[in-house]
């Protein structure tokens, strides 16, 4: 594999919106997020929350993962000034357990520590029943700790805290 991680670009947006909807089938995600899409499901929504650069309304940066110049997978991320934060993260089913999504979390990671962050926070959720959706393993594998808490949401799966210490 040939993987480059690199910021986005507004010429990225369809390749981004692509790789979401490639990520997960409707049937797998139920009960695991809310009803209606969200704006990277859109070229149209996801073109109008871009401000500049590879960063959305709000300060969130969007960075993708390329393999043979074909973008695979990309992560939405905000920095403060004492804590990272992961809002999505999305590798293209054909690409998923091949490391693309480690690799786009090491460079974030990498990207905090420079910038004397030393906290990573995330999350994931867990349905109706009690089960963490797919990403709750991944994350617990790059070690991030699952904080205790259960969020309670207008939807019917609750969300999942997860934070991470960056030595």
């Amino acid at each position: 594999m040939n993987l480059i991680i690199r910021k986005a670009t507004a010429k990225d947006i369809p390749s981004i919106v692509k790789v979401r909807r490639a990520a997960f089938t409707k049937e797998e995600v139920k009960g695991f997020s809310t009803t209606t899409p969200s704006i990277y499901y859109s070229i149209e929504e996801l073109s109008e929350a871009w401000d500049h650069d590879n960063v959305l309304k709000g300060g969130w940066e969007v960075v993708v993962a390329e393999n043979d110049q074909k973008i695979v997978g990309f992560i939405v991320i905000k920095m403060d000034r004492d804590c990272g934060y992961i809002e999505n993260i999305n590798i293209a089913k054909d690409m998923q357990e091949k490391g693309v999504g480690r690799a786009l979390v090491t460079y974030v990671e990498e990207v905090a520590k420079s910038e004397g962050i030393h906290v990573m926070k995330t999350d994931t959720t867990e349905n109706a029943s009690g089960t963490p959706w797919k990403s709750y393993t991944f994350w617990k594998k790059l070690g991030y700790k699952d904080t205790g808490e259960r969020l309670v949401t207008e939807y019917s799966f609750k969300e999942i805290p997860l934070l991470k210490e960056l030595k």
